[in-house]
């Protein structure tokens, strides 16, 4: 019984604000395509040229003597711009470095876990990103 006096007064809130309930919907779907627009035009190149520029910006924590936040901060830029024959050797160091900071306990284990990916970015640094150790 309840349910049939609400509906009356949805019903005439719906009549009375239609347009600026439509015109809301309209903004709202404006609003996130404008969003989803800029997000796609914004996304950064992957490239070769996008990594190694990324790389070299960042080199100080792709170094030995970096800790655990600082790398992951540079893998998380490196991931975005990786192309696809080295994005999955970056992810899982990235992930590596992310369960590493998350519980310091885990550092052995995941550099252990991520030290061939490691050998494959230094590999592909050396091939791709010549200026790199410059």
């Amino acid at each position: 019984m309840e349910s049939n006096k609400e509906k009356p007064a949805v019903n005439t809130f719906v009549k009375k604000h239609k347009r600026s309930i439509i015109i809301a919907l309209i903004v709202i779907a404006a609003f996130v395509f404008l969003t989803v627009t800029y997000t796609i035009i914004t996304q950064p190149e992957r490239s070769v040229a996008s990594f190694c520029k990324v790389a070299k910006e960042n080199k100080s924590a792709l170094l030995p003597n970096a800790n655990n936040e600082q790398r992951l901060s540079a893998y998380t830029k490196l991931e975005v711009v990786s192309p696809d024959e080295i994005r999955p050797d970056i992810t899982a160091i990235k992930k590596g470095y992310e369960s590493a900071v998350k519980d310091p306990a885990n550092a052995f284990t995941t550099g252990l876990g991520i030290a061939a990916s490691e050998g494959r970015r230094t590999e592909y640094l050396n091939k791709h990103c010549t200026d790199f150790w410059n």
